[in-house]
């Protein structure tokens, strides 16, 4: 049986698919191809390339991302991701999507074309930058003639490459929208608006998926910090184990 996960974006959420893929490791549950957004995208490269949740999780806090960013100075984001690319060229030198233990596949979207373009084949760093560029933080990446930005713009759970394909699929979102989160400034109102954008492509999808995981109390925590990264990963380890013991028994049946 082949088995597809599907992993949302969310910034610093995004150490909840290591809890949701830790989860679905102990009870079994290897995925036959992977596909990613954002976060998703930079969880599931170094998911394929061969390395742990655990280890993956522990190296993000070591390294401290969001503390490594350049400022870009220009009129296009606040931040350059050169680091960020260091960093992955260091656990991933072979940069190929080709050399990869599992296949995956990577979305980003094209900001001139206004579409979601997927990537599964050639060089992968810069898909994975591309797809984790978020648009007024990220400088966009200019990659195979197009400039390219966050794949949660017009795909936040990329299950399409999977349908068809996969007999199994599991999507994980990390970014649900809540009416309890709280407004008291103007960089709430641009993440809430964000999430709203975001969610409304992914919940669909969600239904589509046999195993769907979406945490709901993940909103209290900031996609933009690091500071709570031992609750999110515990998070999205408790939801999967909820939502994949009573799907699975159900398929056993």
């Amino acid at each position: 049986m082949k088995i597809g996960i599907a992993l949302s974006g969310g910034g610093s959420r995004g150490l909840a698919h290591l809890g949701a893929l830790k989860a679905l490791n102990e009870l079994g549950i290897n995925p036959s191809m992977i596909t990613g957004t954002s976060a998703g995208s930079l969880v599931g490269a170094l998911t394929a390339a061969g390395y742990s949740p655990d280890f993956i999780f522990e190296t993000i806090q070591s390294l401290g991302i969001m503390n490594s960013l350049k400022f870009a100075f220009n009129r296009f984001g606040l931040f350059k991701m050169e680091k960020v690319e260091e960093i992955l060229l260091k656990y991933i030198p072979h940069n190929s999507f080709e050399k990869l233990k599992i296949p995956l596949t990577v979305c980003a979207t094209d900001i001139e074309q206004s579409e979601a373009i997927y990537f599964s084949e050639g060089e992968l760093i810069k898909a994975v930058m591309a797809s984790c560029s978020i648009p007024g933080i990220f400088e966009p990446i200019k990659f195979q003639n197009r400039i390219l930005i966050d794949g949660g713009v017009t795909n936040n759970l990329p299950i399409e490459p999977l349908e068809g394909i996969c007999d199994f699929i599991i999507g994980v979102n990390v970014t649900p929208v809540s009416n309890e989160m709280a407004i008291n400034s103007a960089k709430d109102i641009l993440m809430k608006s964000l999430y709203i954008a975001i969610r409304s492509n992914a919940g669909e999808k969600l239904k589509r998926c046999d195993i769907a995981v979406e945490p709901s109390e993940i909103y209290n925590y900031n996609g933009l910090s690091l500071a709570k990264a031992k609750d999110i990963y515990r998070i999205g380890y408790e939801n999967t184990i909820r939502a994949a013991e009573g799907k699975l028994r159900e398929f056993r049946m």
